[in-house]
């Protein structure tokens, strides 16, 4: 959000950071507008329609030579949720994603806008202005031109009105199989994941609950871990099976939002999860192989 796939301050920098941390790795870093440039895909990350976008990037996949020997993937805040549902969505007829970092995701959605960080809006003086905004949000985020053109909408999830999340967004109930057809497809494609890795950021008070980066929910009456939620324990996706696979890593970054340095990226993401997938990589195949895909928010 506010950002775009290639310039050079932010995911240009990061990707350029990656193919100097790893030799011989091919990145591609996905433009979610109709191009590459700043502004379109800017735009992309505000207005648009999420489910139009997925498809756009598994068709992408599909058509990239260096992927078809499988990738790892890095989606950074809400690219992560959008990875995943490449993830579920294309993982049987595409190239094959072996490792999904996603930093900051909102897995679980959001419930108000940045700084409202307390569920329970107990934090004053902010306490009036969060009450408010919350009611306001889930009363428009549901209408018919807001769900199908703002791109936030399609995953603000409204604990007070669960009803209405499930009957008219049309993008995170769906990732999320929280609708009564549950997708069986979704849940394999999730289980064929080698590793997930979910960063949450420790200052963060831009996804509210910043608990949802982790799949945390808040239920309208308290806060729930990964391991208390509905999704979780009724395994609607596969996350606990994953989890109980020893498949499911979380970690903590520390500061606010987006806000990590290239050293604690290299150190705790890029080390540990892809320069020993790439090394095998090269040592299985003879050509220019591709290890590493992100996707902005």
């Amino acid at each position: 959000m506010g950002d775009s796939c290639c310039a050079s301050y932010s995911l240009g920098a990061v990707k350029s950071f990656i193919k100097e941390a790893l030799d011989d790795v091919y990145v591609l870093s996905i433009s979610t507008g109709a191009d590459t440039s700043a502004a379109d895909d800017t735009y992309s990350g505000f207005f648009g329609s999420v489910n139009a976008q997925v498809a756009r990037v598994c068709e992408l996949l599909a058509n990239t030579t260096e992927l078809q020997a499988g990738y790892n993937a890095i989606g950074f805040s809400q690219g992560g949720q959008f990875m995943r549902a490449v993830l579920e969505r294309c993982q049987h007829t595409g190239p094959r994603m072996h490792t999904l970092v996603t930093m900051g995701a909102q897995h679980q959605g959001i419930m108000n806008v940045p700084e409202c960080w307390n569920p329970s809006f107990n934090v004053t003086p902010a306490k009036p202005f969060c009450w408010a905004m919350q009611r306001i949000l889930g009363w428009g985020a549901y209408l018919p031109w807001v769900r199908s053109h703002i791109i936030q909408a399609q995953y603000f999830k409204d604990p007070y009105r669960l009803d209405d999340y499930l009957k008219y967004n049309a993008f995170l109930p769906d990732i999320n199989n929280e609708l009564h057809d549950k997708s069986a497809r979704y849940k394999a494609n999730f289980h064929s994941l080698e590793r997930l890795v979910l960063v949450r950021f420790v200052d963060d008070v831009t996804v509210v609950p910043r608990e949802s980066s982790w799949f945390g929910f808040f239920d309208g009456k308290q806060l729930q871990t990964m391991n208390q939620t509905q999704l979780y324990q009724e395994d609607w996706i596969g996350l606990r099976h994953l989890h109980e696979s020893q498949r499911v890593d979380l970690l903590d970054c520390p500061g606010p939002h987006m806000r990590f340095g290239l050293k604690w990226f290299k150190e705790n993401i890029i080390e540990p999860y892809f320069a020993a997938s790439t090394a095998h990589a090269r040592l299985q195949r003879t050509y220019h192989s591709s290890e590493v895909l992100t996707s902005a928010d």
